[in-house]
């Protein structure tokens, strides 16, 4: 006949058996990590994703002396009153329906060079205009489109994002692989410290286990009992971990929130105000976030149960 042993009643004594100290301070020190690397993951899918869907529409367009007058190149040629960058606009109007035609101003000009050539607005180099057009989802440049534009504007360069949007798309896929590599380490690590952990446990109160399994106790009671304490440890753990790795987190996207604009015109190397970053958090990382100190729980749990079971099984 099963005996109803319960609460703190049963003399196993865990909070001797599984010190907290030791389980608490290492679970927490992994959830840590995990939080860093699972961000990192999230910042590289997005990169991925912005890189894939955006830069590859984008081209870039540089028209040297751009307020010159376009020389005719025929004696009834009428587009001698237009100036070259005039011309250039003119040209890419005959682009598909839905493609997206700016030339940037003297000011956004200026802002993106400004890491480079300090106040480009004091500067005396002839800076040509830059014109960016972005192309509707799905649709491709024309193939001779730079060469058309050199024939009619002669000094026209025109820079296709799609090869550096493969390349760094390649190199997102390939960190988002290593972030998931090191989130199955951090996972194994917690498991074989929890394994370590219940397997002291266990040989620290092997005789009094052995009488409480001969009088009734059943496997699954004994296992839930080191179980929800493992995993109780394991949730703390987690939780501290997470809210560690926050302030870290917050400081890091800050300064990674600048490379997040989606065009030439709205690029700038000003860092958002404290006051508004929580709002540019990516609602998926948030998720992952607050799942975290649940997942480590589990592991704690379901790794304890696993121990437990097994070890009882070999009992004589």
């Amino acid at each position: 006949m099963a005996l109803p042993f319960s609460g703190r009643k049963d003399g196993l004594s865990l909070s001797e058996a599984l010190p907290d100290r030791s389980l608490f301070i290492l679970v927490a020190m992994m959830s840590f990590l995990a939080a860093l690397t699972l961000t990192g993951a999230t910042g590289a899918r997005t990169l991925s994703t912005r890189w894939a869907g955006g830069a590859a529409q984008l081209l870039t367009i540089q028209v040297s002396e751009p307020d010159q007058p376009l020389a005719p190149t025929s004696k009834t040629d009428k587009t001698a009153a237009q100036t070259r960058a005039d011309a250039v606009l003119a040209d890419l109007a005959a682009l598909p329906t839905g493609t997206q035609v700016h030339r940037l101003t003297q000011d956004e000009l200026a802002r993106l060079l400004t890491p480079w050539l300090g106040d480009a607005g004091k500067t005396a180099l002839p800076l040509p205009a830059v014109i960016e057009v972005r192309l509707a989802e799905g649709q491709e440049a024309p193939a001779n489109l730079e060469q058309t534009l050199d024939a009619h504007v002669p000094g026209t360069v025109v820079e296709h994002n799609a090869e550096w949007s493969a390349r760094l798309r390649a190199l997102a896929q390939s960190l988002l692989a290593c972030a998931a590599l090191a989130l199955v380490t951090v996972g194994g690590i917690a498991t074989m410290i929890t394994a370590l952990a219940t397997k002291t446990g266990l040989s620290t109160r092997r005789d009094i286990i052995q009488i409480l399994h001969g009088l009734g106790a059943t496997d699954s009671y004994i296992a839930g009992r080191f179980a929800w304490r493992t995993g109780g440890l394991a949730l703390g753990g987690g939780l501290l971990g997470t809210l560690l790795a926050m302030a870290p987190l917050l400081l890091l996207f800050r300064m990674a929130a600048p490379f997040a604009a989606s065009s030439l015109q709205t690029a700038s190397t000003t860092m958002p105000d404290w006051h508004t970053l929580p709002d540019m958090l990516p609602g998926d990382m948030l998720v992952g976030l607050a799942a975290l100190p649940f997942v480590a729980a589990f592991i704690g749990w379901a790794t304890t149960q696993f121990m437990v079971r097994v070890w009882l099984r070999r009992l004589p």
